[in-house]
This record gives C-alpha cells, structure tokens and sequence, in this order.
C-alpha cells in the first residue's frame, strides 16, 4: 500500500504540474523560449550571460513583436505600444523587477526614483521637481564646466589613455558636483575614489542580476533573513551620502549653494508630507547611479559611433567650429547655445537609437480592466515591457 507520505507528495506534484500547464496555456499563443512558458528561470540565466539585449532582438526577429520571456512577462516591440504601455493616464505600474535597484543603507532598502512606484513617483516630483527644470539646469552648468576643465587637463597630458574609463570618472565627478557642489577628486586621482565608482557599478550589476528573481532577492539582501545572517553594510555612495546631509542640515539657512542636495532638502521641508527627510539620501543615491551610469554610457556609445564614421564625425565637428568662429558659441559652451545645434542633436539622438543604455525592457503591470497591445488582449496583472533595441534596429520602423 501507498503510504500517506506517498499520497501527499503524489497529490503536491500533480497540483504543481497542473499549475504549470495553466500558467503555460495563459499565453501558449505567444511564442517564445519554451522554457520561458513555465518559470522565470529562462530568463535569470539568460540575463545573466553575455549578450542580453542581442539575443532579444534575435528573438524579436524570430518570432515577431510579442515575445513570451517569462510565464506572466511579454516583450513587446512595437512602437506603437510605447505611447500605451507607459501611459500616464492610466498608470501603468512599474512591475516588482524593479525592486532589486533599491539601494542599502543601514540594512534597509531606501526609497529610489527608479524603483519607486508611481504614486511615490509623483510626490517625489511634486516635492523636488523643481530641481529638473529647465532653469534648475542653468544652475548647474559651473558644475559641469569645472569638470569638464579637468577632463581636457587630463586628456592635455597624455598621448593615449582608456577614454571610456576616463569618461565613467568624468561622469561620476560631475555628478557629484551636481548633487554635492564638491569634487571628490576622481579625474586627478585617475581611478575610483572611497569605492564610489565601484558601488554605482555595482547596483546596477545587482539589479540586472536579480530583476527575474526580486523575491529571492529580497530575502537574500533584504529581508529580515538577511538582516539575521549577515548586516548589510552601507555602500560608498551611501556613506557620502549620509554625511554631506548631515553636515548640510546642521547647518540650515547658511548655505548659498543652488546643488541637487540643497533643492531636495529645500524641496522636502516644503512638503514633508509628500517626502520624509530619510527619503532625501535613497533619492540623491538614485540620481547619482543613474545620471552616471547613462551619462558616461551614452558619451562613450557616441564616441566609438563617431569614430566608425569619420564623414559624421568632420560634420560634427565643422558645426562646432563654426559655431564658435560665428560667436553663435561660448567657450566653455552654455546649454541655451548648444541646444541650437542640430547636428549635435541628431548625432546624440542616434548614438542612443543604436545603443540605447536601457537596453533592457522598462517593465510595466497592466493595469485593472485589462489592455490591449499590439492586437493583443492581456488581462490585468500581466508584465509588460517594450524592448527597445529590437524597436529602434527594426528596418520596418527606421
């Protein structure tokens, strides 16, 4: 006879084998990684080995523009899904993949604006928004001349160097001027300082990582599991973080500094009932990590783009020239000047279509009631992601 041990188990395989051909059936139709069709598994292995992106557009080009990557997540490359899928009326949610990007201080995952939802979203950018203006940006730009000015210094002094490390240090450094109004020093010392650079690195490798499995995410890093088994210590980022609040709020009233710092702190005592004072330093480490991380990328992209078409670089650089002999140009340049160079922007605009940095699909929920994208039905609770590469290297699109 069979033991009731023997039932049991015989009855939890069933019930999961049912689960796993309905969870399958829900999107059969969708094609895509077989695998895929059953568990998230798919795709953590496949984000996690070289080449991503590539191997989505492949799959794009495979099987069309709806691409079942997980058992609930469909990669979609259509543009004409942009404009729904990250509506703003409704709202469509930023799925759970995003909460592995939460940064870490004092063992605890702190607010950031790429992991935030958007209800917190919108208090952010009631309470700070200012700071992104197009007026804030003017208040920035003695930050981005002083390190630009060390960046030509260092580029002054050597015959051939690593630009791309160059520019990630240069990307860094003015970031820090514009949240800090500080250098820390990272273009004269020539590499990382405090491990900054390395913690900014990190959390983006960390939400890669981890984006098709957040739940164990969760409980590995930040979980009261975690918390048990091992303290999870502040980064680099955070700790500078912590202590320029620190010192700035000791002493209120008494800085003319216009830095991000300052207008998030000016901006969260003017509402503190839509941001917490704690919430400032999650929101500060996200703007540095991101506006980093994209910055040097997109630099560095553009670069390398230019220098396989030197016909596109000479155009660049004759609009430059030109600009500056007609005085339609300062040196150092102002934003109100080189916005008015069309080249400039064309040239930047492409270098993103070709490399787009969030490569990766932005993942939404479909919102309750249900939508339908790209003649397709998906009922509420499905994530969804537009696939940009497979969208802007599409021949039918461009």
């Amino acid at each position: 006879m069979l033991s009731l041990a023997g039932v049991l188990c015989g009855l939890v395989l069933l019930l999961l084998a049912c689960k796993s051909i309905a969870t399958y059936r829900r999107f059969a139709s969708i094609p895509g990684p077989f695998l895929a069709g059953f568990t998230d598994l798919w795709r953590w292995k496949a984000q996690n080995s070289r080449g991503y992106s590539a191997r989505l557009v492949r799959l794009h080009q495979k099987y069309g523009q709806l691409v079942r990557i997980g058992p609930n997540h469909i990669s979609i490359s259509d543009p004409d899904a942009v404009p729904v899928v990250y509506a703003t009326n409704p709202v469509w949610q930023k799925a759970p993949t995003y909460h592995p990007a939460a940064p870490i201080s004092g063992g605890r995952a702190v607010p950031s604006i790429i992991a935030m939802s958007e209800a917190q979203h919108t208090a952010v950018r009631r309470s700070v928004g200012s700071a992104f203006t197009t007026n804030s940006l003017l208040d920035y730009e003695s930050a981005i001349d002083a390190s630009g000015k060390d960046l030509l210094e260092v580029l002054g002094k050597h015959t051939s160097l690593d630009i791309t490390h160059y520019l990630q240090l240069w990307a860094v450094d003015v970031l820090m001027r514009l949240a800090f109004n500080e250098s820390l020093g990272f273009m004269q010392k020539g590499g990382d300082v405090d491990g900054i650079l390395e913690a900014i690195i990190g959390r983006f490798d960390h939400w890669g990582r981890w984006s098709a499995m957040q739940t164990l995410e969760h409980h590995l890093f930040k979980g009261s599991f975690a918390s048990i088994v091992k303290k999870q210590a502040n980064s680099a980022l955070a700790r500078v973080g912590l202590e320029k609040i620190r010192a700035r709020s000791l002493s209120p009233g008494q800085t003319t500094n216009r830095d991000l710092m300052q207008k998030f702190l000016d901006g969260q005592a003017k509402h503190p009932e839509l941001v917490a004072h704690d919430e400032i330093l999650g929101i500060i480490m996200s703007t540095i990590g991101a506006g980093a991380d994209t910055t040097a990328g997109t630099m560095t992209y553009t670069l390398h783009l230019l220098c396989r078409n030197p016909g596109a670089m000479q155009k660049l650089r004759d609009e430059l020239h030109q600009a500056l002999e007609s005085g339609d140009m300062s040196y150092p340049p102002r934003w109100t000047q080189v916005n008015k160079l069309p080249y400039l922007e064309a040239v930047l605009k492409e270098s993103m279509r070709l490399m787009p940095i969030a490569a990766w699909g932005l993942d939404r929920v479909v919102p309750r009631g249900g939508a339908t994208v790209c003649g397709r039905y998906f009922p509420a609770g499905t994530v969804v992601a537009s696939q940009m590469d497979a969208t802007m290297l599409d021949e039918a699109v461009y």
